[in-house]
Formats: structure tokens, C-alpha cells, sequence
């Protein structure tokens, strides 16, 4: 049975800068080319949502997982709720461990 994916709030702004910051140096087909990347990386945390490393020292339970070169996603797996819970997407040398611990409170 397939976990479900849900996202804070704060998940959408994330791909929009990742968006935007792609598009300006590389433009719109590379910024498509990574968005799918990113999507791709979340949607296979539907049939194995326990893969990742653990990033316990930033919040209890994270995990994260790559996504293409430079992406990174943070989630904590539900069991009880079967759910898949995205905190941030980060690209670059955005501030994971911030992000991270700010969104799973």
C-alpha cells in the first residue's frame, strides 16, 4: 500500500525559488529538467518512504534523500497516518539544517 504525500506549506515557495534562481542561469529547459527531478525524487517516497539518511541532530525522525545534483528534500515518514510529511525542498547551498528544524516543529 502507497504512502500519501503531503507538503508544508512553505514546500511551494521552495520550488519557486528553485524555479526562478534556475531559469536565471541556466533557463527554462534545464529549470523543467530539475523540477521533474525534484517531483520524481518525492514521488518515489510513495512506495518506499523509508530510504534516505536519518538527520536526527536537526530534528527527530528526518530523513533526506538527493534529488538530481543539487536538490535536497527533508520528510518525516507517518506510519500510523501512512503518510509521507515534505518539509523542504532545498537546491544549492540553501540552508537545510534551518529549514529543516524550523519546519518540523
Amino acid at each position: 500500500m502507497n504512502y500519501r504525500i503531503r507538503f508544508h506549506p512553505l514546500v511551494a515557495r521552495d520550488l519557486d525559488a528553485i524555479a526562478h534562481w534556475i531559469l536565471d542561469y541556466a533557463g527554462p529547459d534545464a529549470t523543467a529538467r530539475k523540477l521533474v527531478e525534484i517531483e520524481a525524487a518525492i514521488a518515489t517516497l510513495k512506495t518506499t518512504p523509508h530510504k534516505g539518511s536519518f538527520r536526527d541532530k536537526i530534528a527527530p525522525r528526518l530523513r533526506a534523500i538527493p534529488a538530481g545534483r543539487k536538490a535536497a528534500i527533508a520528510f518525516v515518514v507517518a506510519d500510523d497516518q501512512r503518510e509521507v510529511l515534505i518539509y523542504p525542498v532545498n537546491y544549492g547551498g540553501a540552508d537545510r539544517a534551518m529549514r529543516s528544524s524550523a519546519r518540523s516543529r
